[in-house]
């Protein structure tokens, strides 16, 4: 299993998302400004493309 933890963050210009993949732990920060979740997400897939078969979504902190 993997965990994934998605954060809102303002990034540098021209860098809408950046992600770290430790295993077990992926971690992604995208800028709202630059790039919706949705597309962020897409991006991330297709990089790791592990996780799509991991695919699941839990939102706390809201």
């Amino acid at each position: 299993m993997v965990e994934l933890r998605v954060e809102r963050l303002r990034l540098d210009a021209d860098v809408p998302m950046m992600y770290r993949d430790s295993g077990r732990l992926v971690r992604m920060a995208y800028d709202p400004e630059q790039i919706d979740e949705a597309a962020a997400l897409a991006l991330l897939y297709a990089r790791v493309p592990r996780l799509v078969a991991e695919l699941g979504l839990c939102r706390s902190g809201r």
